[in-house]
């Protein structure tokens, strides 16, 4: 895996072992992401869900957000995605959260010292896990998401995803991008 655009385009990421069974975003779907969210990314604060090694806010910081956030549970892909985060020197623009995602945002857990909302919030949970839908449904309700607020969410073509998810926001589907056997659902909050 490398870095598809930005100022770190071309680089390799780390991955985690094998062993893992993780399945990061593959190149050719990340840079369709950023290819569709590029006018949002700059200044943005990226959540980056499921983070694995770190690639999509990685990738978000090289195409100029100002601050990614990393939450992942597994602690082995927690220690791939802070090598990462150190091979890019980028620990003044990253946060690292061990933590299980559902729970990290239905308790809305302390974010330290960052005080601004997320303009964009990337979800590639594991696809057997059909964790999609309950995250976006937790995500509805999240106080750290903004009005217009891009949420965007990698998941198998087995889970099919409502068009609405209701909270203290609205979060509305306004693209989806087939990939071979995954979808990629973007999400406005409203």
């Amino acid at each position: 895996m490398r870095i598809i655009s930005g100022r770190f385009k071309g680089i390799d990421i780390i991955s985690p072992p094998k062993s893992l069974s993780l399945r990061p975003t593959s190149d050719k779907v990340r840079e369709a992401i950023f290819d569709i969210i590029r006018f949002e990314i700059t200044d943005a604060m990226f959540l980056d869900l499921f983070a694995g090694s770190g690639a999509m806010g990685i990738e978000a910081i090289s195409e100029g957000a100002k601050f990614s956030v990393f939450v992942e549970k597994n602690p082995i892909a927690v220690k791939t995605t802070r090598a990462n985060i150190r091979r890019f020197n980028i620990e003044d623009q990253t946060l690292v959260i061990e933590y299980d995602v559902l729970r990290f945002l239905q308790t809305a857990r302390s974010l330290g010292d960052i005080k601004e909302n997320f303009n964009i919030v990337f979800l590639d949970p594991p696809y057997a896990s059909r964790l999609a839908t309950q995250t976006l449904i937790a995500l509805a309700d999240f106080p750290y998401l903004d009005k217009n607020s891009i949420v965007i969410a990698e998941h198998s073509r087995e889970e099919v995803l409502d068009e609405i998810y209701k909270g203290k926001f609205t979060l509305k589907k306004f693209e989806g991008k087939k990939y071979g056997t995954i979808i990629v659902s973007y999400f406005v909050a409203l």
